[in-house]
C-alpha cells in the first residue's frame, strides 16, 4: 500500500534520491521510468527510517536547483543499501547491451 503524505518537499527529495540512485546503478544520465520512480518513492515514504534518511540527505542538493558543481555521491549507509536492493529488484534488464558485456541468458 503506498504511503500517503502531503509533504511535497519530502516527496521531491525521495524522487531526487531515486533518480540519483538509478544513475549510479545504470551509469546513465537519465531517470528511471515513471513506474519505477513511483515504486521507489513509495518504498521510501512507507518506512519512517528511510523517510528520515532521505529528508536529512535532502539538504545536500535541492531537487529543483540547477548547479555546475559535480554531483555528490549518495552516502553508503544502511538506508542506501536497502533502497538500492529494492531498486535493483524492480529494474528490468537493459534492452541494449553495453559493449564488452555478454547478453543475459534468457532461457
Amino acid at each position: 500500500m503506498p504511503a500517503i503524505t502531503e509533504d511535497t518537499l519530502l516527496i521531491r527529495q525521495a524522487l531526487a534520491y531515486a533518480i540519483e540512485l538509478y544513475r549510479e546503478l545504470t551509469k546513465e544520465n537519465g531517470a528511471p521510468s515513471l513506474g519505477t520512480q513511483n515504486q521507489v518513492v513509495d518504498f521510501i515514504l512507507a518506512d519512517p527510517e528511510l523517510r528520515a534518511t532521505v529528508a536529512d540527505r535532502g539538504g545536500i542538493t535541492e531537487p529543483d536547483e540547477a548547479t555546475t558543481a559535480p554531483p555528490r555521491r549518495l552516502p553508503c549507509d544502511a538506508a542506501y543499501w536497502r533502497i538500492r536492493a529494492y531498486l535493483e529488484s524492480i529494474l528490468e534488464p537493459p534492452v541494449f547491451n553495453r559493449p564488452g558485456k555478454e547478453p543475459p541468458d534468457r532461457h
